[in-house]
């Protein structure tokens, strides 16, 4: 194993904590990006984003303020320790929150459509993406918990493929007529998922490859 933030589990009880909150993270990302999903496909017309669903992305933008102060007092009380593996950790907790936002901005696609997102040309071409990332999920946070270069590294083999489907669902809006607010729904909803897909492979990339090499896939940098 070579991430340093495998070597981090054998460190000291804030790092330790750093990382059980970071699951904690992915662990509630899953939450918001299922939920959102559900709300704009279950609900005939989505009004607003409920206050349950604020409650737990400030709590995921909580959590990122306490890994990175935990960080920071591990840094100042052993500051030879676990340099790397700390650097590496506060450029994936920014994936972890990115995630959440993500999930939001699906909620706010589904109140711009005024309706159910099931009536979409393309809603048949996203579920089978929506659903790899939600498969994926679950398996981020399993991965990290055990330090599992396996179980990232299948997540990782899914980046490139999931990444061209929803470049497919985007440029298949050119090839089909429709009106224009179901045109920008379904090119937001086809970029939110790329870009979800894209921070969780972020964060797996961070089990498996050390620090100069997170975000990086077969050369080709995660965007």
């Amino acid at each position: 194993m070579t991430s340093e933030i495998i070597n981090m589990l054998r460190g000291t009880s804030l790092v330790k904590k750093s990382i059980d909150l970071f699951i904690e993270m992915i662990n509630a990302d899953e939450y918001l990006y299922n939920e959102a999903w559900r709300i704009i496909t279950v609900e005939e017309k989505v009004e607003r984003i409920p206050q349950y669903f604020y409650d737990r992305d400030i709590r995921i933008n909580n959590l990122e303020k306490e890994i990175r102060k935990l960080i920071l007092e591990h840094l100042s009380i052993r500051p030879k320790y676990d340099i790397s593996g700390c650097l590496a950790l506060m450029s994936l907790v920014k994936d972890g929150e990115r995630i959440g936002d993500y999930s939001k901005n699906i909620c706010e696609a589904g109140i711009l459509h005024k309706r159910a997102i099931t009536d979409l040309r393309f809603y048949a071409t996203l579920v089978p993406i929506q659903k790899k990332i939600a498969g994926n999920l679950p398996i981020l946070a399993k991965a990290f918990k055990s330090s599992d270069e396996k179980l990232a590294g299948e997540i990782l083999r899914d980046y490139t493929p999931l990444k061209r489907e929803c470049d497919v669902v985007l440029n298949g809006l050119f090839d089909v007529e429709m009106s224009n607010n179901e045109a920008v729904v379904t090119a937001m909803l086809s970029r939110y998922l790329k870009r979800i897909n894209s921070h969780v492979s972020n964060i797996a990339s961070g089990i498996i490859y050390p620090l100069n090499e997170i975000d990086f896939v077969r050369g080709d940098i995660l965007e």
